[in-house]
């Protein structure tokens, strides 16, 4: 078994309210626990965003306010931040108006995950 990341919606709950991840890998080791905050989300990707299986990123769940005008290498967000970047190990949250400016996340551009597009 090579390692995974699945991130889905808590069974039972509206998609909105509750997130779950689980990691696993061929070792034995694994992780799992709740997605409750744009900081938990960034977190989990950050360590294990390469692995992610079954979940496009373009459909990564989203923590409050409206999606931003400019939404390419932007991954999640929350009513005054937005989750960006070119990659899983080069992701950082920054404030909206950053984007909504134009301005770049501070990663260096490399392969990684589709970008999201508006």
């Amino acid at each position: 078994m090579s390692a995974t990341l699945h991130i889905y919606p808590a069974p039972s709950t509206p998609r909105e309210e509750a997130w779950h991840y689980r990691f696993e890998c061929a070792e034995g080791h694994g992780e799992s626990g709740a997605i409750d905050s744009l900081d938990t989300l960034a977190e989990v990707l950050r360590r294990w965003g390469r692995h992610l299986a079954d979940q496009p990123w373009t459909v990564l769940p989203t923590f409050g306010g409206a999606a931003p005008a400019r939404t390419e290498d932007v991954w999640s967000w929350d009513a005054t931040r937005v989750l960006s970047g070119p990659e899983a190990t080069a992701l950082v949250l920054q404030p909206r108006t950053r984007v909504s400016q134009g301005i770049p996340s501070n990663a260096q551009a490399s392969a990684g995950p589709p970008r999201r597009s508006s």
